[in-house]
């Protein structure tokens, strides 16, 4: 199975707590206006990756000590259910003290009720594949970003988003405040990812000036 990808990165630490992997998927019907990552909205994008490869990789870094969690961002991870709830179970199943955390667009009642665009799937099958995928999960970031309603407070860029602490492994006081990284690969690669709220402040009273 594949799963759309637009990037990964192999340690951060501002998209969660301790030290992650993260992988951004590709696409996104939401398309918040404001969003941090417009480039991840078309289906078009980003490459097609094998379940197997992305297990693969999460294993070494595990493995070699460099991570103790990932997170699944995007895009629209829900948007890619079917994929996304076989790499979760895996990753659960092989590393079970692998911290998984995800971020998305959707409500927790949207995805509770199938209500979220996703392939194929009925109404049905997305409510089972969140179910699944929720069981997999230590934390998410849930609901749409809204440029209009900064927010300062971990993980969530805006106020009527939710961090929900879906297993018993962190309490809130783990999760530490918002920040931004900006990565340089030997080739000159740059990754600029977390959460830049000053700058985001700013643009809004220029927009309402």
């Amino acid at each position: 199975m594949l799963l759309r990808v637009h990037s990964t990165i192999d340690s951060s630490t501002v998209n969660g707590p301790g030290r992650r992997a993260v992988i951004w998927v590709q696409g996104c019907s939401l398309a918040c206006p404001g969003c941090w990552n417009p480039d991840t909205h078309s289906a078009r994008g980003g490459r097609d990756s094998e379940i197997a490869e992305i297990l693969g990789w999460v294993r070494r870094l595990w493995c070699d000590g460099a991570i103790s969690g990932l997170t699944v961002s995007g895009g629209e991870p829900l948007e890619q259910a079917a994929a996304l709830e076989k790499l979760v179970t895996a990753l659960r199943r092989d590393i079970p003290d692998l911290s998984v955390g995800l971020f998305s667009g959707y409500t927790e009642r949207e995805l509770e009720t199938g209500r979220f665009r996703s392939e194929d799937l009925s109404s049905a099958q997305r409510t089972s594949s969140w179910k699944n995928i929720r069981a997999c999960l230590d934390f998410a970031v849930l609901g749409r970003f809204n440029k209009w309603l900064p927010s300062s407070l971990p993980l969530v860029s805006s106020a009527n988003q939710e961090l929900v602490l879906v297993s018993s492994r962190y309490s809130l006081a783990d999760f530490e405040d918002q920040g931004v990284e900006i990565t340089i690969d030997a080739i000159g690669f740059t990754q600029i990812t977390g959460f830049p709220v000053q700058d985001r402040l700013n643009r809004n009273r220029l927009t309402s000036s």
